[in-house]
């Protein structure tokens, strides 16, 4: 048995905490903590603790909004931020000693609050602002003049680090996007690898389910980099290392279009010959090879490492040839043409896919030989998902209909039913139950569920903790390090690990408390007893208070799904017949094509976690959400073909396909929408078939007489030749089964 030697795994374990401590969450832990505690230092020894302890909880309300992106957004946020806070701070205050206008103002507060994430994720940590400045309100009470000097307060903490965030924007934006493009290259790795795994899987469903994933979280991720590098971009000209990122980022989208857009029939490779299926292994041993080398650029760009020179992809590509000459030898090329075809195809995707990450290789180490032409300022817009915050969106989410209201209301009656059992049975803190439901209720059931789970076992985990270090020590010193250590890392894990920032969100509470009253055991336990009455009120009104559940949902992202990908369609039906380049407007189709079905993939799992007796019809919505998948697939093939081939003009049996298809997919859009449908009238698909069959058929007659005359190497623009019309006429028949397979699955999950 192979062991790690003991240095090896010190040096490995060495290097991991060094990363952890350059990662950007550590660093946005770190300067809110040191935000905190240096208001605090400075007004213990300077002014007064009460405008200390104001200030902090400045800090804390101005932090939760503070995420990278559009400067002019990130300010504006965070300045919203700290005058909601402080409005709800001031209301609740007012409103206390009169419970008759307590009720009705938490209510409007905590409505308004989570109302507002209508506009987007950076509404809604806005949002979690307000409610957070509602709940803690409960902590201190104050009367008089105190309760505005304390908001004066907590708007200077706010305005301090808004200006510590600001000091070091650059520098964190720059580290954030740095991350994101490592992560992206480690997961486009990964990615590519669960397609060669895919060849011999012996559950493919499985391996698929990860592919879609991972699909789904490259989507997300490169969503917020355009963000960030196309307005760099746009901001910084040519300085080197955003030119650096951007190159990279444009490569890793190319990387991922190409991978999605080639496809292999695994059911025709396990009725393939076992001569085939041992050459399209040795392709796929290249494309593993060209994906772990993708994955050693991205470690080595992590460990700031120089990347190692390697020929392996190089040898294994050679050998990968041979063996294709080998079989083309060997096999009867008139009865065996489109094997051959197949294998040219699989190891021309494999080149293809090795110069991109050579190309990245050579950005990595700063060799900036690639260039990218600047689209004009109106193109570069166009691919950043720009939110709406407009006054309508609020009145067109007034109903029942939308997930956003109905998790204003249930957050409104839990809380309110929060506040009452904290008072009617007079608990110690009892602000920690509205603060426990504030933090974990989300307008999905299952979010709620997860993070309810995570929230108890984190709190208890954290109160265990507690209790060991009091039992071992009360020195005050030991209780401020450990405060400001566990507040550091909680809002480190806050995104990434809730389970873990729930642990350190247990010790900060609990040992600022525990440095304020003697008896910290009693801190404890009510900190443990009001978080889980907290999380098992938000666990029931979530369950029967107008519950979202993703299968009242699901009908909508099929929709969006096949909408975006009939646009997809268009623009490569456009595609074809003007192919001087690549136009903006394909690019921008394509990115919301694959956004759609990721968003449909992560739905299909949310609702696969829902009750069971909510999952009907989920092996229909499973066999809907995979034909969708394979549709984007088939259809990035046929765009990526198009692309980077020489191809015929088209003609009028391309575009009868091209139209059936999108009848096809317009009439599954109206079944789901309960709409009626105009069929669009075309050629007979049969005769477009049998004429795209004949060109075929006339061009390997063409080859059949070179081979025999003797000419065995087949001529350049005759193998083109056959590869467009083969490659173009299956795409379209396949896309087009695809399309009515996809129907046929609507229409039986309607009528179900």
């Amino acid at each position: 048995m192979n062991t790690v030697p003991l240095p090896h795994k010190k040096k490995l374990m060495l290097h991991k905490v060094l990363q952890f401590l350059k990662s950007y969450n550590f660093t946005k832990g770190l300067l809110i903590s040191c935000a905190a505690f240096s208001a605090v230092t400075f007004c213990y020894f300077f002014l007064d603790m009460t405008i200390g302890a104001g200030a902090a909880f400045g800090v804390l309300l101005a932090s939760t909004s503070d995420i990278p992106g559009n400067k002019k957004h990130h300010v504006y946020g965070i300045l919203i931020s700290i005058f909601l806070a402080v409005l709800s701070y001031v209301v609740i205050h007012l409103t206390l000693p009169y419970p008759i206008l307590l009720f009705p103002a938490l209510a409007i507060l905590v409505f308004f609050n989570a109302y507002i994430s209508v506009y987007g994720f950076r509404a809604s940590l806005i949002a979690f602002s307000g409610l957070l400045a509602v709940s803690l309100s409960f902590a201190h009470p104050l009367t008089g003049i105190e309760i505005l000097y304390n908001a004066f307060y907590i708007i200077c903490g706010g305005i301090w680090y808004l200006l510590i965030s600001l000091l070091f924007e650059s520098i964190r934006t720059k580290q954030y996007s740095d991350e994101l493009l490592t992560e992206c290259m480690q997961l486009t790795a990964e990615y590519l690898n669960t397609r060669v795994a895919l060849l011999s899987a012996g559950n493919r469903e499985s391996v698929l389910n990860r592919q879609l994933s991972l699909q789904n979280e490259l989507n997300e991720k490169h969503e917020t980099l355009r963000a960030i590098l196309l307005r760099q971009r746009q901001r910084s000209g040519s300085m080197k290392s955003k030119r650096q990122q951007l190159l990279i980022f444009i490569e890793l989208i190319d990387i991922l279009e190409f991978a999605v857009a080639n496809p292999l029939n695994y059911v025709k490779f396990d009725e393939s010959s076992d001569t085939f299926k041992e050459v399209a292994i040795e392709i796929a041993k290249t494309m593993e090879a060209v994906a772990n080398r993708l994955s050693e650029i991205a470690n080595c760009r992590l460990k700031n490492k120089k990347v190692p020179e390697s020929d392996t992809v190089q040898k294994l590509t050679a050998i990968a040839h041979e063996k294709i000459e080998n079989f083309k030898l060997q096999t009867d090329l008139k009865k065996n043409r489109e094997e051959v075809l197949i294998l040219r195809n699989l190891f021309d995707y494999t080149e293809r896919q090795f110069q991109k990450i050579h190309a990245i290789e050579n950005l990595v180490q700063n060799d900036l030989i690639n260039e990218v032409s600047i689209l004009k300022r109106t193109d570069r817009l166009k691919f950043i998902t720009a939110q709406d915050y407009s006054p309508k969106i609020l009145l067109e989410n007034l109903t029942l209909k939308s997930p956003i209201f109905k998790h204003s209301l249930r957050l409104v009656v839990t809380v309110l039913i929060g506040y009452a059992i904290g008072t009617i049975f007079e608990l110690q803190n009892a602000y920690w139950i509205i603060l426990t439901i504030i933090v974990i209720m989300r307008p999905g059931y299952v979010l709620t569920k997860e993070r309810s789970q995570q929230r108890i076992i984190g709190t208890l985990i954290g109160g265990v903790i507690a209790i060991g270090i009091v039992m071992l020590t009360n020195n005050l010193g030991v209780y401020i390090a450990i405060t400001f250590v566990a507040m550091t890392l909680s809002f480190t894990f806050i995104q990434q690990n809730y389970k873990a920032s729930a642990i350190f969100i247990t010790l900060t509470i609990i040992f600022v408390y525990a440095m304020l009253s003697p008896d910290a055991f009693t801190i404890i336990k009510y900190r443990i007893i009001d978080t889980l009455i907290g999380a098992v009120i938000a666990s029931i009104t979530n369950l029967i208070l107008w519950p979202s559940w993703e299968s009242e949902n699901i009908s909508f992202l099929i929709t969006d799904a096949i909408s975006a990908n009939r646009k997809y369609l268009q623009e490569v039906n456009i595609l074809y017949h003007d192919k001087a380049h690549v136009k903006t407007p394909y690019k921008i189709s394509r990115k919301h094509a694959f956004i759609a079905i990721g968003n449909l993939h992560a739905g299909f799992q949310r609702m696969t976690q829902e009750p069971k007796w909510k999952q009907q019809n989920l092996n229909k919505l499973y066999e809907i959400v995979v034909t969708q998948n394979t549709l984007l697939s088939a259809t990035a093939s046929l765009g990526t073909y198009i692309q980077i081939h020489h191809t015929t003009d088209a003609s009028k049996y391309f575009e009868a396909y091209m139209t059936a298809i999108d009848n096809q997919l317009a009439c599954s859009e109206a079944t789901l929408k309960k709409e009626s449908f105009t069929k669009v009238e075309t050629l007979n698909l049969e005769e477009t078939k049998n004429y795209l069959q004949q060109v075929f058929e006339n061009l390997s007659q063409k080859r059949n007489s070179e081979i025999d005359a003797g000419m065995l190497e087949i001529n350049t623009e005759l193998r083109e030749q056959l590869k467009e019309v083969r490659i173009v006429s299956e795409q379209l028949e396949w896309l087009h089964n695809l399309a009515q397979n996809l129907h046929n699955a609507i229409d039986a999950y309607v009528k179900k």
